[in-house]
């Protein structure tokens, strides 16, 4: 299954907990759904490029690589932040727990490749985030 911009849309639009997410996050609405739609389509197997999703979006294949280049900058700028806040020992040990729950609930998802255990992923991380 292909997974086109409309999808993502409705999936961010219809997903109370994903909009909860994107709202605390350093992603803007434009810059995942660029991203989204380029890494799920990959990890489907499906062929996309930038200019697919640049000619659907009625942008240029430039405006598409920016934002894939900022998203990829905002997890990088996000993993240096929790990384300092570990380094210099501000993180409270729940959180640390909670990260670690979240972090290995995540592998199993990934690895399993299951729909059933993304579910329980984002289960997890919702109990996880209402909890912090």
């Amino acid at each position: 299954m292909e997974y086109t911009l409309t999808h993502i849309e409705k999936w961010i639009n219809s997903d109370s907990f994903a909009k909860k997410l994107l709202e605390s996050s350093y992603f803007t609405k434009k810059q995942i759904k660029d991203y989204v739609t380029y890494i799920w389509n990959l990890d489907n197997g499906e062929k996309v490029t930038y200019e697919d999703i640049a000619s659907r979006r009625n942008i240029t294949k430039q405006g598409v690589a920016e934002n894939i280049r900022l998203a990829k900058e905002n997890i990088d700028r996000a993993i240096a932040t929790l990384m300092l806040a570990v380094y210099c020992n501000i993180i409270p040990v729940e959180t640390i727990d909670f990260l670690i729950e979240i972090l290995d609930a995540m592998r199993v998802a990934k690895e399993a490749g299951d729909e059933e255990e993304f579910r329980r992923l984002r289960k997890t991380m919702m109990r996880v985030f209402n909890q912090k």
